[in-house]
């Protein structure tokens, strides 16, 4: 059973390099270059987003001990 509560993105990601294991087949796909620079792209927003979630956080911690 797959666990759909994690990052969907990455979880389609690891199925399609398991099914292009033997190679990427030739068709109307985009190449392996353009796929892995709109992932590094995506891990990159992720990680700001997680970081700016991250320090919303801690702001409003601040203020409720202020209060």
């Amino acid at each position: 059973m797959v666990d759909a509560k994690g990052n969907q993105y990455e979880m389609l990601e690891s199925m399609r390099i398991y099914i292009e294991r033997f190679g990427r087949p030739y068709n109307y796909l985009k190449t392996v270059g353009h796929l892995n620079s709109e992932r590094e792209k995506t891990l990159v927003e992720e990680e700001k987003k997680t970081k700016t979630d991250s320090a919303t956080e801690k702001e409003n911690e601040v203020k409720v001990l202020e209060a």
